[in-house]
């Protein structure tokens, strides 16, 4: 029997909704395909014998997937390089059968955060001095050391597993790996009687003096993401006052930024300088010199104006790492007046929309970084 024609309205109805949502779920699911992944922190849970690596999503670090038992020497957690890049984090640890010693040689692992797998890389690092893993994830510098005073800086392929010692030097103050350079130079940092030395030091070539730091000591090195800059803290004194101030230099020339030199002027402490993602600002933590809080700052080299993110209740906090979005900071933050009095401590992520995000957990937090779309 023939339809009428209200009906075959109402059918041709029926398959237009039909195509229209086809094609709507199409496109929506076009858009959801898409649309950016919130930026995803790694973190480890200090534990008295083992260190348990998770991830969560920026907004909400309760939200957290456990990654990863790391067993440790009892009392040692892992020490960690401050940045991860792509999704590997190096890091070094005394494993449970060794002796509980700072200077028992470590093992060097390199952790994909992804694949939940991690490699081993050497096994004679120096727990006292933090790996560097370059930008790119294809390379970890890290320092041995020998009980008679002697101490190496070694370069490692992370694809390979090969490594190659790029400095060796006999001494009872330091050298300190900073990173590697855009054309594959590698950065380090000598400290001795006159102060703080960096050097430069090229394939084939004895190491290059790039800059005299500091008659004192020079700190939290850190080297921009496009390995051009190098950021660092040196003790300055202002209004009768030693503060550390954040420095920056070309790491071709040693030439300084005075754009940041030149950061606002008060003579307050400036904390733990960290790289925007896109290597044209630095963001510093700030001692709350005439307040009872202080927010981190973001200090522009081309000289625009200086950017503040939510500052604590109360105290100050010091940066850690920036998510590759630019979007979230992960910081530390202090609930005391200065780094002298720095009262109780624990670890949040910052938005730029001025959200505060606590990471809690049963013991210590230390951020190894951030990876992209993981969640929690």
């Amino acid at each position: 029997m023939p339809l009428s024609r209200r009906a075959l309205i109402l059918a041709a109805g029926v398959a237009v909704l039909v195509i229209a949502s086809a094609i709507g779920a199409f496109f929506l699911l076009g858009r959801r395909a898409v649309q950016p992944q919130i930026a995803t922190l790694v973190f480890a849970e200090f534990g008295p014998g083992a260190d348990h690596i998770f991830t969560a999503p920026a907004t909400d670090p309760a939200r957290r997937t456990q990654v990863m038992t790391i067993e440790h020497a009892d009392g040692w957690g892992i020490s960690a390089a401050p940045r991860a890049a792509r999704d590997l984090v190096a890091f070094q640890v005394l494993p449970p059968t060794a002796r509980g010693q700072a200077d028992t040689p470590a093992e060097l692992w390199i952790l994909d955060v992804r694949a939940k797998t991690k490699r081993l890389l050497a096994s004679d690092a120096d727990l006292r001095v933090a790996p560097v893993l370059s930008p790119d994830g294809t390379s970890v510098l890290y320092r041995s050391s020998t009980a008679g005073g002697t101490q190496a800086i070694v370069r490692v392929d992370v694809s390979a597993g090969s490594r190659r010692v790029v400095h060796t030097v006999d001494t009872t103050f330091g050298v300190f790996p900073i990173g590697i350079g855009a054309d594959s130079a590698v950065l380090f940092a000598s400290l001795g009687l006159g102060g703080t030395d960096i050097y430069r030091l090229a394939d084939g070539k004895p190491p290059a003096l790039l800059r005299h730091a500091s008659d004192q000591i020079a700190r939290d090195w850190r080297l921009s993401p496009d390995g051009r800059l190098l950021s660092y803290l040196a003790p300055e004194i202002h209004a009768e006052r030693v503060v550390h101030r954040a420095h920056v230099i070309d790491v071709a020339s040693g030439t300084p930024q005075a754009t940041i030199e030149s950061a606002p002027p008060q003579p307050a402490e400036q904390y733990s300088p960290v790289w925007t993602p896109d290597s044209r600002a630095i963001t510093v933590g700030r001692e709350p010199l005439l307040d009872s809080r202080a927010g981190t700052i973001t200090l522009a080299l081309d000289g625009k104006p200086a950017r503040a993110l939510a500052a604590p209740e109360r105290g100050f906090d010091a940066p850690l790492a920036w998510s590759a979005d630019g979007g979230y900071l992960a910081a530390t933050t202090f609930s005391g007046a200065s780094s002298a009095e720095p009262g109780t401590e624990s670890i949040v992520v910052l938005s730029l929309n001025g959200g505060r995000y606590v990471v809690s957990g049963s013991g210590e937090i230390t951020v190894l970084g951030w990876v992209a779309g993981l969640g929690g």
